[in-house]
């Protein structure tokens, strides 16, 4: 082999182990997205914080789709995009493909680095101009968030909300909040005070049969709760008087406490709003406090727990939902008396 075969030969090494070291952190960059964040762990947030955008339009008893796609940093060519379905992907009666508006609001956003709905900018092909779209920034990850199926105004604030939700996840801070700690109540729950498991499902009739085979009792007798506020006797959701609802339920006695079993109509209430973003499932563990009942709710209050989930009143007593689930687990319910 002559010296210029040999220079060749080097040449073209040099080259080959040049171009295995582009590709290697080429590959590395395709697979980091936030330096010591995965894409793979970057999908997980979105998906925590699109199940948040679903949670808060089921509180503004809203329907429709949100999306929501993010780039970190410029590192990738790969933006990461998630979607979910509140209630309905159509709207039949507008005559709207809600999947394809939203992602459309969320083309605009990533096309223009702002809010959608900018009257601005010149409309491309694929895009349709409407407003709820919403753009941020955090710790180099470009965001975009979109909601479709109501108002203009309340699509934006689902949007915003699942940003807000994105930025908490990226920042770790759900991980700070386990670390939060809770002083005892002056006046604490006790077990002689536990009275009920309430379960919501789909169909009643069903689990009331299983329910009474599982534990070898009579069938109980379900029968229509029918909740409106009425005079002096409020009913309200979410911290306003809501649209009445009808809950059937049926009740077996477990000796100190009883199993409830409730179903629920379509109306906005927070028993469809449980079955709605996690399905069948324990609602919410029943205490009776007697008169100590005032006290409870303004500890729980400034524990930072929402104590207006719901709020019934009826004559000789009174039930108040408090929203502890993603805390506690389950939601709780505080009532005087039964």
């Amino acid at each position: 082999m002559n010296i210029k075969s040999l220079l060749v030969l080097l040449l073209c090494g040099a080259s080959l182990f040049c171009y295995a070291q582009q590709q290697d952190k080429q590959g590395s960059n395709a697979t980091k997205t936030n330096e010591n964040m995965t894409n793979v762990e970057l999908r997980e947030k979105i998906v925590m914080a699109l199940d948040d955008m679903k949670a808060k339009a089921i509180e503004m008893g809203i329907e429709g789709v949100a999306t929501a796609s993010v780039l970190n940093k410029g590192e990738t060519v790969d933006w990461i995009g998630e979607m979910r379905v509140v209630g309905t992907p159509l709207d039949t009666k507008g005559g709207y493909n809600l999947v394809a508006v939203a992602w459309s609001k969320c083309g605009e956003v990533i096309a223009t680095g702002a809010d959608s709905g900018n009257p601005n900018h010149k409309t491309m092909t694929g895009e349709l101009g409407y407003a709820g779209g919403a753009y941020d920034e955090y710790k180099g990850c470009k965001m975009a968030f979109a909601f479709s199926g109501a108002t203009s105004e309340e699509d934006l604030v689902v949007s915003k909300y699942g940003i807000e939700r994105m930025k908490g996840y990226i920042s770790e801070k759900q991980v700070a909040e386990t670390s939060v700690t809770y002083n005892p109540l002056a006046t604490p729950l006790t077990k002689d005070q536990f009275i009920q498991v309430t379960i919501v499902v789909n169909d009643i009739r069903r689990a009331a049969k299983a329910w009474a085979a599982l534990l070898g009792v009579p069938e109980p007798e379900i029968w229509v709760n029918h909740l409106e506020s009425n005079g002096d006797y409020p009913y309200t959701y979410r911290g306003k008087d809501n649209m009445p609802c009808d809950l059937q339920m049926c009740v077996i006695e477990m000796g100190n406490w009883v199993l409830e079993l409730h179903q629920i109509d379509n109306n906005p209430s927070t028993f469809r709003e449980f079955i709605n973003k996690h399905g069948q499932g324990v609602h919410h563990l029943g205490f009776e406090v007697g008169d100590a009942r005032d006290e409870v709710i303004k500890e729980l209050k400034e524990l930072g727990f929402d104590t207006e989930r719901t709020i019934g009143i009826y004559p000789g007593s009174s039930w108040t939902i408090v929203d502890s689930e993603d805390v506690l687990g389950v939601n709780l319910n505080i009532k005087p008396k039964r």
